[in-house]
């Protein structure tokens, strides 16, 4: 028997909710792990249940370790979110949350490069457009 294709949206039966969090759950832990392993890269994975219950994963270093990793990075280096094919939104409030993160990274950008700019030495080697 095939599987069947699962339409993403909120599961509104909260007993279906919780099993299939705790099956994707699993699953996503597993890919975390494999991809730590297979790739040699340092995964953190934080979840927090619906009942607040939090899930925890960390490949090779500590979750503490990885999270001072990105901390520690410039404002301009955090914060890139994948988000995916955009023939995936399928409403509006997605749509604009999706808005919003482009409108932040364009202004973290230009921040950047309004800095680049500025700069004595930037004055005289660079073109702006």
């Amino acid at each position: 028997m095939g599987r069947v294709k699962l339409q993403i949206k909120k599961i509104e039966n909260t007993t279906n909710r919780q099993v299939t969090f705790s099956k994707r759950r699993n699953g996503l832990i597993k890919k975390a792990y494999e991809l730590s392993v297979l790739c040699d890269v340092d995964v953190a994975l934080l979840m927090f249940s619906p009942s607040g219950r939090v899930s925890i994963f960390s490949g090779n270093s500590s979750i503490e370790e990885i999270m001072a990793r990105y901390v520690n990075l410039p404002e301009h280096e955090r914060g890139r979110i994948y988000e995916g094919d955009p023939s995936e939104i399928t409403t509006f409030c997605e749509a604009d949350y999706r808005e919003q993160v482009l409108e932040e990274n364009l202004k973290q950008i230009r921040h950047v490069l309004q800095d680049q700019y500025t700069s004595p030495v930037a004055q005289t080697s660079q073109v702006l457009c």
